[in-house]
């Protein structure tokens, strides 16, 4: 198949195509709430920002709130905060990986009446993002798949013996017939390759579905 669509590149837009292995997408994440503050005062700029962060919901991405009151921060600087934070994709401090499944509450902040500009709440955000992950317990999330494995039943051993080496989880076989079917979960990072390992050592008669979690 890969060569059909080597082929297919290559006549249609003149394109010489070639395929890897990919990479694998990490994501980090927190375990308990943490508070980060931010200061940026260089000559005549100044801004301090506290934020909350907190683990969220499994697949929730990074939410964004505030809990300040607008007697310690006005509403215009609140808003530009909540901007900031949006604005770019936050990287964990463990590998750099994206940052997800976090909340983020600004708490309160401070603004000066002559040297406060825009730009300065910009760094005393993404320093309070960081700070507060510095301080934090990170969690790496490693992608899995959920799978199902269907092969002859002679070769069911063989199958159970990938699956342990490649630290899948695995449910007790089930047989329809001449075939086994195994369905379990196991890490990308071991199991990307795993078809067409399948494909040779059943000489085409196994079939495996792959779905992320």
């Amino acid at each position: 198949q890969l060569e059909v669509l080597q082929s297919l590149v290559e006549r249609r837009f003149g394109w010489q195509a070639a395929f890897d292995e990919g990479g694998i997408l990490y994501k980090e994440t927190i375990n308990a709430r943490v508070e980060g503050v931010g200061h940026y005062e260089p000559l005549r700029h100044y801004a301090e920002v506290h934020l909350v962060l907190e683990p969220g919901a499994p697949g929730s991405g990074v939410e964004i709130a505030t809990g300040c009151r607008e007697d310690e921060l006005a509403g215009s600087w609140q808003r530009l905060v909540l901007t900031h934070l949006a604005e770019k994709e936050h990287l964990g401090v463990l590998t750099g990986s994206p940052l997800t499944d976090v909340t983020i509450t600004l708490l309160t902040g401070r603004a000066h009446v002559k040297h406060t500009e825009g730009g300065d709440f910009r760094q005393a955000t993404y320093r309070a993002v960081r700070q507060g992950l510095m301080e934090a317990e990170s969690i790496l999330l490693e992608p899995w798949y959920n799978f199902r494995l269907e092969v002859p039943a002679e070769q069911v051993g063989r199958a159970l013996s990938d699956l342990q080496r490649m630290h899948g989880r695995v449910e007790p076989p089930e047989t329809a017939g001449d075939t086994a079917v195994l369905t379990g979960s196991a890490p990308v990072s071991t199991f990307r390759d795993y078809a067409a390992e399948v494909a040779a050592y059943t000489k085409g008669l196994g079939r495996l579905s792959l779905s992320l979690q």
